[in-house]
């Protein structure tokens, strides 16, 4: 591996790729989080008569790790970034997602383009893929851009501000767009650690705003032109599964909207009908609970070779085209893409290995999301663990037969209530409602209600947090935005 990486240019030098396109001169940007350290997609667009056009350059990973390498052995084991809250543990070594794949600003760079043309509707009606140089001019921030978006000015080139307007009239057409198709839309509350020392120094809730959705819908437009450029040449490569809810998973989460008066039928499981379940609900203050609820219902996604299509996003067919830094079905994608440009004969790998690439990629996921979750939890007990005896605001974010998991007010984590704790009576667990049910005195704890705790244990190694009940449940007071306790992302539905 130390020679491998040894053996890589210390820059791009761009003289050196006249076969290439140069882009250079295209006002480019990176939009990302303020902490961010390597950036692997660039966005540029532009307002044309009928509708626009929009380019979404991605570093060309795949021009410096070659299949069967020590660098691409590596990179299949890790599958993809891990993401903790004071680190990264990188798939790809730093000489390459910091440096020779990071778009840094002003630095010439090797990229994969998808180059489209969008219409007035949303609709892309052209689009092509090329090997290119290109040069980023600045690096840019979400808050940055969403103030840009409410009014205020930006210290950049005329170029640069003119795409940005640009990319704000084609978002709100794609928002548009992903709504007429019924694409599931959730926006759960996330939150972000500092560490100081590597202790807990304050959690804070992190916000999206049109600027994260910008490119997220940008990022999505590229990832169906990619797919749509593999089944048009007729090349296997790993497409980004995700089905929807099983029948007996759908059947619940009916019985959850119809304790609330709405109206969905287990029979008719599409994206758009879902979403309209949850659009008549949107309008009470536990709205969010049911968001989580549906979440829970719908399956994993995963990577096969095959394309069956993409529940969450309501499309026919997807892949991961937009992150070859920090995820190898990525990686695959950008191969196969360049063996069409390149003219080359063949797949870009055997059905077997792609097949065991989609379970090592899928599994891997699931295992740096799992690392990621229990950091996270772990670093909040431990932040808590002091707190052993005071009373925190919580609402019931999930009912079992054992008891309550509440969400602790403005600490994105969640403790047990248990059973035993909720007085002296024999609670009757009712799946159908979602709620513990008293058998003499009648009394009801559900789904959404808000509960005054006393923290009684913690055991951080565990993710653990013991509560008690402090006070009467509170009902018909549901307020907005407590979360589902770990900032957990909506995999398979927030897609990119």
């Amino acid at each position: 591996m130390r020679a491998a990486v040894s053996r890589l240019p210390e820059r791009v030098e761009p003289g050196r790729y006249a076969r290439r396109k140069d882009l250079r001169q295209l006002p480019l940007v990176t939009i990302d989080g303020a902490t961010a350290r390597d950036f692997d997609d660039a966005v540029f667009a532009e307002t044309r008569e009928e509708g626009w056009r929009l380019v979404v350059a991605i570093a060309d990973v795949a021009h410096y790790v070659r299949a069967g390498t020590a660098l691409d052995e590596e990179a299949w084991k890790r599958g993809t970034s891990v993401y903790l809250p004071d680190r990264v543990v990188p798939m790809l070594p730093e000489a390459l997602s910091n440096n020779l794949c990071s778009l840094r600003p002003r630095e010439a760079r090797l990229a994969l383009v998808c180059d489209m043309a969008i219409d007035r509707a949303g609709t892309v009606t052209g689009y092509r893929f090329d090997e290119a140089v290109i040069r980023s001019r600045e690096r840019m921030t979400y808050a940055q851009i969403a103030s840009f978006l409410s009014g205020e000015d930006l210290p950049v080139a005329m170029p640069v501000a003119g795409s940005i307007r640009a990319l704000a009239e084609l978002y709100r057409t794609l928002r548009q767009a992903r709504e007429r198709r019924g694409a599931l839309d959730f926006d759960t509350p996330e939150s972000a650690l500092r560490l100081e020392n590597g202790i807990v120094a304050a959690i804070t809730p992190v916000i999206r705003n049109d600027a994260h959705r910008l490119i997220e819908e940008a990022m999505i437009a590229a990832n169906v032109c990619a797919a749509r450029f593999l089944e048009r040449h007729e090349r296997e490569a790993l497409y980004r599964v995700h089905e929807g809810p099983e029948r007996e998973k759908a059947e619940q989460l009916a019985s959850a909207f119809a304790a609330c008066g709405i109206r969905w039928s287990p029979e008719d499981r599409t994206p758009a009908a879902l979403q309209g379940a949850l659009r008549a609900i949107g309008g009470r203050g536990d709205a969010w609970l049911f968001e989580m609820l549906v979440l829970r219902a719908m399956q994993q996604a995963e990577y096969r070779p095959e394309p069956r299509g993409h529940f969450g996003l309501a499309v026919e067919r997807y892949v991961h085209f937009t992150s070859p830094i920090r995820r190898y079905p990525d990686l695959v994608v950008h191969r196969a893409i360049k063996r069409i440009l390149k003219r080359t004969a063949g797949q870009v790998a055997s059905r077997d290995r792609l097949v065991a690439a989609g379970e090592q990629s899928s599994m891997t996921e699931r295992r740096a999301e799992d690392a990621s979750r229990r950091v996270d939890t772990w670093l909040k007990c431990d932040f808590l663990a002091e707190r052993i005896g005071e009373t925190f605001s919580s609402v019931v974010a999930g009912v079992t037969d054992f008891g309550l998991f509440v969400d602790l007010q403005g600490f994105y984590v969640q403790g047990l209530l248990h059973v035993s704790e909720l007085g002296a009576d024999y609670y009757h667990y009712r799946p159908a409602s979602m709620s513990l049910v008293g058998e003499s005195s009648g009394a009801r704890f559900t789904l959404g209600d808000e509960l005054e705790v006393r923290l009684t244990d913690v055991q951080p190694e565990l993710g653990r947090l013991d509560l008690v009940l402090a006070s009467a449940p509170k009902r018909g007071r549901r307020r907005r935005g407590r979360g589902n306790g770990r900032g957990r992302r909506l995999r398979g539905v927030r897609e990119s």
